[in-house]
């Protein structure tokens, strides 16, 4: 029936990209030459665009396209060399057009934060920036990428206003909310705890920030900064508070290496 028919191709063009080459034959990755080649015959009669009848010319793309993906799997499969690395590709998880695609874009997204990392030493944060947007856009399942985006853009937003003694401020809590749900799902992790202490810290929030530097350091011995911090407040705390500097001070003063540079991973 034409209806079905309608179905089908609507149905298998839109699963096509997720199945491999001996999904799409519709044979077993133990199959022999001659169950190869039946199996793409057959399949070329039905889903050759030129026997589209005219009821249905306005799936010929879609068809164009299964018979495409048809005739890619033959071609692997047909050739023993080529048949053996693709089964090597399977079995890691791989072999459809769908993860090629995901693998090309992961590629890509990792050599944009690499862009972004050397736009950032070189303090050209607008670059980085744009690298960093097209790095997550490809590879949102990197916290790296995204944590660094959040410190880029604190770093072009700057400064908060001045606080005064106790006084906090929601100049960065957009970019702390994205922090908190990159920490929801990876909770050590160092980076992403030293950029979010930071910007509590400036922002006069001292008991998160204190929280997030004292996690950090525990992670990384290695991170001055967070080091430091969680030193300077345990000597606040032996002098009682005396000689530290008011809250609103404390809370909006940099880093040493908090801009211009990376801390070292």
């Amino acid at each position: 029936m034409p209806g079905d028919r309608r179905a089908e191709i609507v149905d298998r063009h839109a699963k096509i990209d997720k199945l491999d080459h001996f999904q799409i034959l519709g044979i077993a990755q133990d199959a022999t030459p001659a169950q190869i080649q039946s199996a793409y015959f057959g399949l070329a009669k039905s889903w050759h665009p030129d026997r589209l009848p005219s009821d249905l010319a306005d799936l010929k793309p879609q068809v164009s396209k299964v018979f495409a993906r048809v005739s890619d799997a033959y071609q692997v499969l047909n050739d023993e060399k080529t048949r053996t690395a693709y089964v090597k590709e399977v079995k890691a998880g791989g072999g459809t057009p769908e993860s090629q695609e995901k693998l090309s874009r992961a590629v890509e997204a990792a050599f944009e934060f690499q862009k972004a990392e050397i736009f950032l030493k070189k303090n050209e944060l607008q670059n980085a920036e744009n690298s960093l947007r097209a790095a997550v856009t490809g590879d949102p399942e990197q916290p790296e990428y995204l944590a660094l985006l959040v410190w880029v853009r604190a770093q072009r937003r700057g400064e908060p206003p001045a606080l005064a003694p106790g006084q906090s401020t929601s100049f960065y809590d957009d970019l702390i909310e994205t922090l908190d749900a990159i920490l929801k799902k990876e909770p050590r992790y160092e980076r992403a705890l030293f950029y979010r202490a930071t910007l509590l810290k400036r922002a006069g929030r001292l008991d998160g920030a204190l929280r997030d530097f004292r996690l950090s350091a525990e992670i990384n011995p290695k991170n001055v900064d967070s080091v430091r911090e969680v030193r300077l407040a345990s000597m606040r705390n032996k002098q009682g508070g005396a000689d530290a500097p008011p809250s609103s001070q404390r809370a909006t003063e940099p880093t040493s290496s908090m801009f211009g540079k990376l801390f070292k991973k």
